[in-house]
C-alpha cells in the first residue's frame, strides 16, 4: 500500500513538472500586446515611406514624359516650317490673268508657294497659306492652321481642294517677321519688317516666335529663303522659280 501510494505520487510529480515546463515554454515564445503594436507601427511607417517613395518617382515619371513629348512636338513642327518655307520659289506672275504675288506675310499669316516632295500624293507646286485662327469654344489659346491648294489655276468648271490642318493648339502668342530691305526707302540696307506685302521678290529671312498659353516658350525659328544672291532690293532670280508659267530649277538654269 506503502509502495503504490509512492508510485502515484512520483507520476503527480513527473506529470505537474512537464505541465509547468510546457507553459513557461509557451509563454517565452509569444509576444506581448505592446510588442506586437509597436512592430505594427514601424510597419505602417515603412510603408508610408515606400509609397511616398513610389509616388515621388511616378510624378518625375510623368513630368519627364510630358517635357519630352512637349521638345518633341515643337521640333516636328518647326522642322516641318524649315522645311516647306527653305522650299518657298520666287514667282513670276506675268502669265496669271490678273497679278498675284507668290510671297504674302503678316504678324499673324503667311502664304508661300513650294512644291510638295515626290513622294506626297499630292504632286506639283502647291500655295501654302499658315494663319493664326481663334480656338474652339472648348479650347483655350488659338490655333495655327495650314491650308493648302493648288497653285496654277484650274478650269472654270473645276474648283481647288483646300485642305485646312491645325498643325498647333493652345498658343499665346505666334509672331511672323520678315528680314530684307524696306519697299519704302531707296536704301539697300535690309531690316526686320513685321509684314511683307505685294512685292515682288522674297525675304532674305523669315523668324517664327511661338509662345503656348502654358507659359512655354519655343526657340526662335529662323529660316533663310532662295532669293536672288547677284540682284538686290529682294527680287527673285529669273533663273530660278516660276517663270513664264513653268517651274526652272537650278540645276536646269545652268
Amino acid at each position: 500500500m506503502i509502495i503504490k501510494t509512492c508510485q502515484l505520487l512520483s507520476e503527480y510529480t513527473q506529470r505537474h513538472r512537464f505541465v509547468n515546463k510546457s507553459e513557461h515554454k509557451i509563454k517565452q515564445a509569444g509576444f506581448t500586446l505592446l510588442e506586437v503594436l509597436i512592430g505594427m507601427s514601424l510597419m505602417s511607417i515603412m510603408m508610408l515611406l515606400l509609397f511616398a517613395s513610389l509616388r515621388l518617382c511616378v510624378q518625375n515619371w510623368n513630368a519627364g514624359e510630358k517635357k519630352i513629348a512637349q521638345v518633341s512636338e515643337a521640333a516636328i513642327i518647326q522642322n516641318f516650317l524649315q522645311n516647306k518655307l527653305h522650299a518657298a520659289v520666287p514667282l513670276d506672275g506675268d502669265f496669271l490673268e490678273e497679278p498675284q504675288f507668290s510671297f504674302q506675310g503678316s504678324k499673324d499669316e503667311l502664304q508661300f508657294v513650294a512644291a510638295m516632295p515626290a513622294s506626297a500624293a499630292r504632286l506639283g507646286l502647291q500655295l501654302f497659306k499658315m494663319s493664326l485662327i481663334p480656338a474652339a469654344r472648348d479650347e483655350q489659346g488659338r490655333q495655327l492652321q495650314i491650308e493648302m491648294q493648288p497653285f496654277f489655276p484650274l478650269g472654270d468648271s473645276e474648283q481647288w481642294d483646300v485642305e485646312p490642318v491645325v498643325i498647333l493648339r493652345k498658343i499665346q502668342s505666334l509672331q511672323f517677321a520678315y528680314f530684307g530691305p524696306d519697299s519704302d526707302s531707296r536704301r539697300s540696307d535690309s531690316s526686320w519688317q513685321s509684314d511683307w506685302q505685294e512685292r515682288e521678290g522674297l525675304p532674305g529671312l523669315v523668324s517664327i516666335d511661338i509662345e503656348l498659353i502654358n507659359g512655354e516658350t519655343w526657340p526662335q525659328l529662323v529660316v533663310a529663303l532662295k532669293v536672288n544672291k547677284r540682284g538686290g532690293g529682294g527680287r527673285p532670280d529669273p533663273s530660278f522659280g516660276i517663270v513664264n508659267g513653268e517651274f526652272v530649277s537650278p540645276d536646269e538654269s545652268k
